[in-house]
């Protein structure tokens, strides 16, 4: 019943990657030991902190009831200021970290980090979506999804992981 053409050969390997595939799932996901020799540096303390401060002072001035407590894609100092009305899920998830970043280090309360999450999460659920899954930009003023519409993939994971993370967060809290 074995025969040794290529289809016999073929079909061979792919039982056995399927078969090995758990053990491999299983491998790769493992979490490494860290060692305790392993530090952040002062500095680099510090370097993250003022990065993480910058990222939010970014979300506090520019998440507004103008933008229907959504984060603009950017904003333009040159060759004169403008903010793009616009956002997407990737967006949106790093702004909720950020929020609850902000709190972590104290520079929100936990009051003031709920109202900015609440706010921002029930503007999420008025947004237009497809099969449940948020469109990849939205205009922040109108909420309407921008054309072409469609869903991306990488900014849906990005914002599923954000969202795992921030569950957490709030867990701790």
């Amino acid at each position: 019943w074995i025969r040794y053409d290529g289809l016999s050969i073929i079909i061979v390997v792919f039982v056995l990657a399927w078969l090995y595939a758990p053990a491999a799932a299983f491998w790769a996901s493992r979490v490494p030991k860290l060692s305790d020799t392993q530090r952040v540096s002062d500095d680099d303390i510090r370097s993250l902190r003022t990065t993480a401060r910058r990222t939010f002072r970014f979300f506090e001035a520019f998440v507004t009831e103008t933008d229907s407590m959504l984060p603009p894609d950017n904003f333009q100092e040159d060759p004169d200021p403008r903010v793009a009305h616009r956002t997407s899920p990737t967006n949106i998830g790093l702004y909720l970290l950020s929020v609850a970043s902000a709190k972590g280090f104290g520079w929100l309360s936990l009051s003031d980090a709920a109202a900015r999450l609440e706010s921002t999460i029930a503007t999420m659920q008025r947004l237009e979506k497809y099969r449940g899954h948020l469109y990849n930009w939205y205009d922040t003023q109108t909420l309407i999804p921008l054309e072409p519409k469609y869903v991306s993939s990488v900014d849906s994971g990005n914002l599923a992981g954000h969202l795992i993370a921030l569950a957490n967060c709030c867990a701790a809290h």
